[in-house]
Parts: C-alpha cells; structure tokens; sequence
C-alpha cells in the first residue's frame, strides 16, 4: 500500500505525475485547478447578470417572452426542496484504467487506496455546497498526505463548480435579465436574442421560441466565455441534463473546453443528479472523470 502512491504524487507542483494517474484526472490536482475556476467564473459571472435593474426601454409583449421563459423551467424550490445530501463516489477504476492494463498489482492496490477516501456533499438552502471527506485508514506518509489533500481540494472544486452553474438552472429561474431591468430582445424568427450588460461585461442569451436556451455568452476584460445548457422536458418544466462551456481568457494559460452530462432521477418527487460524466480539456490537456451520487437525503417544505 504505501508503495502505491508515492511515485504518482508530487507535493510542490500540485499534481498527479505518471505511471498512475496523470493522463486522466491530472487536471484536477494541479495548484490552480484551471477548469474548474473556469467554470465558477462562467457560472458566477452569470448569476450576477441576474441581478441588473433599471428602466426597460422594451415593450410590455417582450417582457412577456422573459416571463413565459422564466415559468418554462423546473425550479426545485417551486417544487419543494429546502436542501439535500448526498455521497459521491468517483469512478476511480475508470481514472486507473491504464495502471490497472500495465502493472495490476500496483493498479489494484492504488485502487483499493482511492476507495478508501469517502466524500460527502450538502446543498443547504441558501444554495451553498458544502463536501467533507474521510479516509478509511490515515496516509502512511507526507507524500501521500499531501496527494489526498489534492484529491479532497480538487473534488471540492469540482464538486462546487458543477452546483453553481446547475444552481442557475435548477435552484431558481433559469439565468435572464429581470424583466424590469435594461435589456435589448430581439426576434430573429426561429429564436431570440436578448443582449444586456453586466457591468462592464456584455451577455447574450440566445433563446429558441419554445423558451429553450441555446447559448449564454459573457464577453468580459478578462475573459470570453460560452455556456450551451442541454435540457430535458418534464411536465414541470426542463430539467438541466447536461452543458457545455467554453472559457478563454484574454491573456496567458487556462484555455477550458468541457462537456458535462447529467443523469437524473426522482428523489422524493424532486429530480437530483444521480451521475456525472465530465470531459474537459485544459490548455490541450484531456480529462475524463464520472461522479456517482447516492444516499440522498432530503429536506423539503
């Protein structure tokens, strides 16, 4: 056991090296963990789009299109809930798959190892994320301490980012300007396009006429970027079943592309995310990774 991890494990430069693990679950570990920075500023930068005010120089008719979008979407607290929590279990044979091909025996053990570390999430009802962890048995030494600080610091992240661009489309109304507030829609036939300002940032949602988004753009001084949500109909309204973003910054490192599938299911008569499927890639760099969310337990009103 104890020689399972050393190798893969480097404490100053934050990462996960080879023969183990680095191909597929090195972006998680390295010190800024890029992608899902990323993805919190594509998330958050929408949410604050959100809270514009202002005059509307539009016309009653075009606030009704906001309206009919916003009533169009499932919204988990409409229906109900207050918070959840959940286990998560990554699919760690997935991440090992090449070590487990090229050396079992090592593969085995580090698999048993990474099956030791247990995490745990909440949602609690101002929406914050919440993940704790605990390990089956204590590392056997600095390096491998240091490589489960890793683990635990970039499943937190992932953890926490996925929610807060999930949150805007599943906690609440899905992410469009106020009705009262400064937008320009337009009516391009087969959808629209409703552009406003963030600040200093520009946003356009394009919305197709059966109120589904299609694209989120936040063009900003520091960076461009892009969300596509996928939805599902359900008869309260569509239901978040994955997205795909784009983050670019407009100088140095941090190129993101990622693609995210959700499964979910019926909890308690409110759909939650049961799986993950993740691919993202950082700066050239692949990442495949799957979540397994179970033992869910809910607090609703």
């Amino acid at each position: 056991m104890q020689q399972a991890f050393p190798p893969a494990f480097d404490g100053k430069r934050g990462i996960m090296e080879p023969p183990l693990v680095k191909k597929h679950y090195g972006v998680f570990m390295r010190h800024r963990s890029l992608s899902f920075c990323a993805l919190l500023l594509l998330a958050c930068g929408l949410a604050a789009a959100q809270t514009q005010t202002g005059t509307n120089p539009d016309d009653p008719g075009r606030k009704m299109v906001l309206e009919r979008a916003k009533s169009a979407y499932y919204n988990l607290r409409t229906a109900g809930l207050d918070e959840f929590r959940a286990t998560i279990k990554p699919n760690w044979a997935l991440v090992l798959k090449d070590q487990l091909k090229a050396d079992p025996e090592k593969g085995a053990a580090a698999l048993k190892l990474l099956n030791g570390l247990h995490f745990s999430m909440l949602l609690d009802k101002e929406g914050k994320v919440t993940v704790t962890h605990h390990t089956d048995s204590a590392p056997a030494n600095e390096q491998q301490r240091q490589g489960f600080d890793q683990i635990y610091s970039g499943m937190d992240q992932a953890v926490t980012g996925f929610f807060t661009t999930w949150s805007l489309f599943m906690l609440g109304p899905p992410p469009l300007p106020a009705t009262d507030s400064k937008y320009k829609l337009e009516d391009l036939g087969t959808q629209y396009r409703i552009s406003y300002k963030d600040g200093p940032s520009d946003v356009i949602t394009t919305m197709g006429k059966d109120m589904i988004i299609t694209e989120v753009k936040v063009n900003s001084a520091e960076f461009i970027s892009s969300v596509r949500p996928q939805l599902t109909r359900s008869a309260k309204g569509f239901v978040l079943s994955g997205y795909s973003a784009d983050y670019k910054p407009t100088s140095g490192q941090g190129v993101v592309k990622l693609d995210l599938k959700i499964q979910n299911q019926a909890v308690n008569g409110l759909q939650l995310p049961v799986n993950l499927v993740l691919d993202s890639v950082l700066d050239g760099e692949p990442t495949h990774m799957e979540l397994a969310f179970s033992e869910h337990q809910v607090t609703s009103h």
